[in-house]
């Protein structure tokens, strides 16, 4: 069994990444583990076992009951759903992995995690346009609205940000961003595939190049998938922000202040 972690931060693809790598019928990717929110979470904390994160992650990832029990419960999900041809077969299953933030790492105290394991295939997902992702991040707390469907209604949304507030949100998710640059330098280089987000996203042959690379990184045969996610916000920066005006000026001379230029 090989093992990977999609090492990223929020509002940066992993949902329509980490859906992606789980149409290959030999991976299975559960998703983010450390948050509370998260089922398997749940019972670890109510059954008190497991205690120590590393430990937890350890369990998930080298072990094999937990993502058994999992891929149980996603089986049944895909029956409920006749999706019978996404089923997957415990005996296929050649690569478990996980979805982690940078920022969960560092939250729970596994900042050192990857560095002292070195059979985990690390997947790098960044988005380095901080202005977008600060903006995605505004966005879903404005809505609520997680992802987009792409057979979903293409709904324009706006919204209106405090440009008293702008350039301190901006500075934080820059220092996000290099946090998670710093804890991919940690991990030796073979055992790293960084994604940009705007290639990702950017076309269908581009998509399919970077995972078929992705899968002969993990050890994988090619397979063939589709995107079924797009992009939360469609509409240029200047369009989204209602009051994108007010928040160029006030960003003149900040090292911010390329991203509001042209919008």
């Amino acid at each position: 069994m090989q093992r990977h972690m999609v090492l990223t931060l929020g509002r940066s693809g992993s949902n329509a990444l980490t859906d992606t790598l789980n149409q290959h019928p030999a991976i299975l990717n559960l998703g983010e583990v450390l948050g509370e929110w998260n089922s398997i979470r749940k019972v670890q904390r109510r059954l008190r076992i497991l205690k120590g994160d590393d430990r937890y992650l350890d369990e998930i990832l080298y072990g094999s009951t937990i993502w058994r029990v999992a891929n149980l419960a996603r089986s049944a999900s895909k029956v409920r759903k006749r999706e019978f041809s996404a089923i997957k077969p415990a005996r296929n299953i050649q690569n478990v992995g996980i979805k982690e933030f940078s920022l969960n790492l560092r939250n729970f105290g596994q900042l050192d995690y990857l560095s002292s394991r070195n059979d985990i295939k690390v997947i790098g997902l960044k988005r380095t346009n901080v202005a977008d992702r600060m903006l995605s991040s505004a966005m879903l707390s404005h809505t609520g609205v997680v992802l987009n469907k792409v057979d979903d209604a293409q709904t324009a949304r706006t919204i209106r940000l405090d440009s008293t507030d702008i350039e301190r949100r901006l500075r934080v998710v820059e220092q996000e961003n290099k946090e998670l640059d710093d804890l991919l330098s940690s991990v030796p280089k073979e055992n790293v595939y960084e994604i940009a987000y705007q290639d990702f996203f950017a076309n269908e042959d581009r998509r399919v190049q970077i995972m078929s690379e992705v899968f002969e990184f993990l050890g994988v045969a090619p397979f063939e998938t589709s995107m079924r996610m797009r992009k939360l916000i469609q509409t240029p920066i200047s369009e989204t922000i209602e009051n994108f005006d007010e928040c160029r000026v006030a960003l003149k001379g900040s090292p911010y202040e390329k991203y509001f230029l042209q919008g």
